[in-house]
């Protein structure tokens, strides 16, 4: 019989695998090298926050996203433990030990400094140190990553730069571009019929997203990057009754079909708030400074610093 293969695990929420979360993954990676042993991520579905406070989340990434992501950061192997009003009333003791089950098969574990954890998020890291300290496994506990400022960086935090449309200082701690991806779906025409510039309608969207508006974006379609002018919104000028708010992007330089496919946006920046405008000529105007603005913005091709 084969021997299971011991895993350094790290654990967290995860969301948006910001450069804090790479170091707790680093540290596994890390902490496995010098075991023999596996990699591993254990990450949590729904948000905790969600369960516990019962109130919404807006996640920075899907979870197949966030898998990814993870995977891509160095785990080569990735959980997912749904989150449940009952594990959520464990005390840490018994939190861990569900996790961990008797931790034979657990080289190490690594975890962020400010990870908290069991009923009441009474448990913390000197908690996983105690639990550690029989010695069935070692507890690494990893220094937060900081912003300019000196705070921690967390996802909370990014998403008010979201919220904030300050794209930049998300891609800071992020490590990366703020992204969002939907599935192409059939809208209103009148982005192609009215105004010759036809738009990609994202359906889907539940995770973070911006203020209302109009932004400078790049969108990834099949593995090439397109310079897009991106509208998120009611579109007012057609004072459509029931009108929802949707994420329309237009391509620029591309022609072909997109309608079932994925596409992946990056935020660049905001242009301008959307409103209304007293006619379609009028806003047909706008857009083409709009796409003029996205042109100055946003290189063609791979070219944008990320």
């Amino acid at each position: 019989m084969t021997a299971v293969k011991r895993t350094a695990l790290a654990i967290g929420v995860f969301d948006g695998v910001h450069i804090g979360h790479r170091r707790v993954i680093a540290a596994a990676v890390e902490a496995a090298r010098a075991a023999g042993a596996v990699p591993a991520a254990m990450t949590f579905d729904p948000h905790p926050r969600q369960v516990v406070r019962g109130e919404p989340v807006p996640l920075l990434q899907r979870l197949p996203d966030r898998i990814a992501a993870l995977r891509a950061a160095g785990a080569e192997s990735v959980r997912v433990v749904p989150f449940t009003p009952e594990l959520a009333a464990l005390p840490p003791t018994a939190f861990l030990a569900s996790l961990l089950g008797g931790a034979e098969e657990i080289a190490a574990v690594c975890v962020g400094s400010r990870w908290r954890f069991g009923a009441g998020a009474s448990g913390s890291a000197g908690t996983l140190r105690q639990a550690a300290a029989g010695g069935a496994f070692s507890a690494r506990i990893v220094p937060e990553a900081e912003d300019e400022d000196g705070r921690p960086v967390s996802s909370t935090a990014i998403r008010d730069r979201i919220a904030a449309a300050d794209f930049d200082g998300a891609a800071c701690r992020l490590g990366r571009r703020f992204e969002t991806v939907g599935v192409v779906e059939a809208g209103f025409q009148a982005a192609r019929r009215d105004l010759q510039c036809p738009t990609a309608n994202l359906g889907g969207l539940t995770c973070a997203l911006p203020p209302d508006g109009v932004y400078a974006v790049r969108a990834c379609w099949r593995g090439v990057w397109y310079p897009a002018a991106a509208n998120l919104g009611f579109a007012p000028t057609y004072d459509r009754a029931g009108a929802q708010r949707r994420l329309e992007v237009h391509l620029l330089d591309f022609s072909g079909d997109l309608y079932g496919g994925e596409l992946r946006i990056d935020w660049i920046g905001r242009l301008r708030p959307e409103r209304r405008f007293a006619s379609p000529e009028l806003l047909k105007e706008q857009i083409a400074a709009d796409v003029a603005a996205v042109r100055r913005l946003v290189p063609a091709g791979d070219g944008y610093d990320e």
